[in-house]
């Protein structure tokens, strides 16, 4: 407040007090004095307005000082806000700091633990209470006390408890033997070598065939004679004219200098076996033949370009109307112009019709690649882990084109942070989210061994046993929400809000029996390329990572199905060497039945 405010504020005050006062009648107070009085009287007048005057002038001096002293009073609070506020801000970076520090020893901690192994030799014990979990013996002497109701023989075998124990071929022999035998054998007729019984020097007494195995790898270079004729009326034209006992056509697989199985061989050793293409070629150097890498890779695309098509064919059968699948993603190494770079290889599951996808996209990290590769498939719900969920789905699925498509997020990803909480936080509040988690699994364990039907699922999934298991599970992740956050670990903070974020997608599989309740489907499914990953570190170019996706598609798909690969790649490409271009007859469930072997 300036010197001009407090004198308008004064002149207002002087003005309200001047309207309370009451008027009286004027009268003159030098009536009746003589003039030296008056003159006195004056002279006091005039000393008490100059007093006052010089009252007035101190005053405003005094204001001013004060004036003067505000200002910096409120310079000086005004710097006191700004260093509050700093401190607030380094209190903050403390608190971070302090749980970074927590973090870090803690993932310390772990990695010491993953690097030198743990010195415990205990069983961990699972305190669930089903009929499949050990029992610890000690706790139940511990709880007899002598009376039959404190009897506990659960850890007891069934045959030890009965009167009369069935008789055993050999009951001093504890291992545990299956009850049949695999024997030794090859598919096929085996080559026998009987003996001449003529040269026997004595009686015969009995004969037996002996089992051996012998492995033919060879390479056969085979040259097949062309003559050059001409027709009458005709051009000339190259022609092979077998001899009898020859093979009847060049077998020769499209674009290459090989037979259809020996691009069998190499499409099994390349991406079943995952052996690099320098072992590959050195091992066919050792042979004898002379050959170049690069030629390896091209008689590999000439087989891709007829296993693009089947690919085709399995896409159009994994996303048909109201599919039910899974998808993943991992990453590769591809060299893109003159340096190395980080892509991702997706793969997309339907077990209902045992089919698997892997596709590259040109390795992009772009959020649109999934719903781009689903294109304007009706599914009915598609599962993933959070990360994908939240990062490349998003809201995709809630657009008119995915609006009646449930979205999954996996279960068993949620446990593994719990897990993590729990091993490496320390923290034994994660305990209880784990029976929880644990008893839903259980349960589809149990559905599993009875192979119900999708219906009786469904109605078991919404049954009681699992609605109190994941009121308990809701229960303790509000409650836990609300605690203060010192008192939790890092890990245990990133399992509840990864489970607060995704709770309806976790739990959504309770709707149909059809939908998985974890996304180890195409865990699994990818597991195969990141062997592969590791053995041949990089791709040279996006074009071998589409390869690779190819190749992979098609096996994964044949042993998701229970099928020998090495079979399957033999009867396609001898299929498409016989001209056979219906790729539905040559998928992996119709391939026996195809006319063209």
């Amino acid at each position: 407040m300036d010197t001009d405010e407090l004198r308008q504020l004064i002149v207002q005050k002087r003005e309200i007090l001047a309207r309370e006062t009451f008027s009286r009648r004027a009268f003159n107070r030098c009536e009746n004095m003589s003039d030296e009085m008056k003159n006195r009287y004056v002279e006091y007048l005039i000393e008490r307005l100059e007093n006052t005057e010089l009252d007035n002038r101190a005053m405003k001096l005094v204001l001013e000082d004060l004036t003067k002293e505000l200002s910096r009073s409120n310079q000086m609070l005004e710097k006191l806000n700004e260093l509050q506020s700093l401190l607030e801000e380094e209190r903050e970076s403390r608190k971070s700091l302090e749980r970074e520090n927590i973090k870090l020893k803690e993932q310390l901690k772990s990695a010491r633990k993953n690097r030198f192994g743990s010195k415990k030799q205990s069983v961990k014990k699972d305190a669930s209470g089903s009929d499949d979990d050990p029992v610890d013996r000690e706790k139940e002497k511990d709880g007899f006390d002598g009376t039959d109701e404190s009897l506990d023989t659960r850890s007891v075998a069934e045959s030890e408890t009965q009167e009369s124990h069935p008789s055993s071929p050999n009951p001093g022999d504890l291992c545990n033997r299956p009850e049949t035998y695999r024997t030794m054998g090859v598919n096929g007729t085996p080559v026998r070598h009987l003996s001449d019984l003529s040269k026997v020097p004595g009686r015969i007494l009995d004969r037996k065939m002996v089992k051996t195995f012998r492995l033919d790898i060879c390479l056969v270079e085979e040259q097949f004679e062309m003559v050059q004729y001409v027709e009458k009326g005709r051009k000339p034209r190259w022609g092979y004219f077998p001899k009898e006992g020859h093979p009847q056509a060049v077998t020769r697989f499209d674009g290459t200098r090989i037979t259809p199985g020996f691009l069998q061989a190499i499409a099994y050793e390349v991406y079943v076996k995952n052996v690099t293409f320098g072992l590959l070629h050195q091992w066919l150097g050792d042979m004898g033949m002379t050959v170049s890498e690069n030629t390896l890779r091209n008689w590999l695309k000439k087989g891709r370009k007829y296993l693009d098509r089947m690919v085709v064919e399995l896409k159009r059968i994994a996303l048909e109307k109201d599919a039910v699948v899974n998808c993943d993603e991992t990453w590769c190494k591809v060299r893109k112009y003159d340096r190395y770079k980080k892509c991702y290889m997706w793969v997309l599951v339907n077990k209902a019709e045992r089919v698997v996808i892997f596709f590259y996209e040109d390795g992009s990290r772009g959020r649109d690649v999934l719903t781009n590769f689903l294109g304007d498939a009706e599914l009915k719900a598609l599962m993933s882990d959070g990360y994908n969920a939240y990062v490349f789905i998003g809201d995709g699925l809630k657009t008119h084109r995915y609006k009646d498509t449930d979205h999954q997020v996996c279960l068993a990803h949620v446990r593994a942070k719990f897990v993590k909480a729990r091993m490496e936080g320390g923290d034994k509040r994660a305990d209880v989210f784990l029976d929880n988690i644990n008893r839903l699994f259980r349960f589809e364990r149990e559905y599993d061994r009875e192979m119900i039907t999708d219906g009786e699922r469904t109605r078991r999934r919404q049954g009681l046993p699992t609605m109190e298991a994941m009121i308990n599970l809701r229960a303790n992740l509000l409650q836990e929400l609300k605690s203060e956050e010192e008192q939790k670990s890092c890990y245990m903070r990133e399992a509840l809000n990864y489970l607060h974020k995704f709770w309806n997608e976790a739990f959504t599989y309770i709707k149909d029996g059809r939908y998985p309740i974890s996304n180890n489907l195409a865990e699994r499914a990818v597991r195969p390329f990141t062997t592969k990953r590791k053995n041949s570190l990089h791709f040279g170019s996006d074009e071998g990572a589409e390869i690779a996706a190819v190749y992979h598609s098609i096996i994964s798909t044949v042993k998701l199905q229970g099928r020998s690969a090495w079979d399957y790649l033999g009867k396609f490409f001898t299929g498409i060497f016989n001209g056979c271009r219906d790729f539905l007859s040559l998928t992996p469930q119709n391939i026996d039945l195809a006319v063209c072997q």
